[in-house]
């Protein structure tokens, strides 16, 4: 973050910020991998999970129409 607040963007690109977003997305990967197979490990996960993004659907589509 000391790189955003002290740098412009093409001075952060030259630093190790390209790297720290590599490893962002990779780190990534693996949570969402490991999320995935919890959900399709265990049934009951999945089914709260599924409740979570309908309930977070409504929320983002009730707040757009108030916007």
């Amino acid at each position: 973050m000391s790189q955003i607040a002290k740098n412009t963007c093409e001075q952060a690109m030259l630093d190790d910020f390209p790297r720290a977003i590599d490893d962002a997305i990779l780190g990534s990967h693996e949570a969402h991998r490991e999320q995935m197979m919890q959900l399709l490990s265990y049934p009951s996960k999945a089914h709260v999970f599924g409740h979570l993004i309908f309930d977070m659907l409504v929320y983002s589509y009730t707040y757009e129409l108030y916007v």
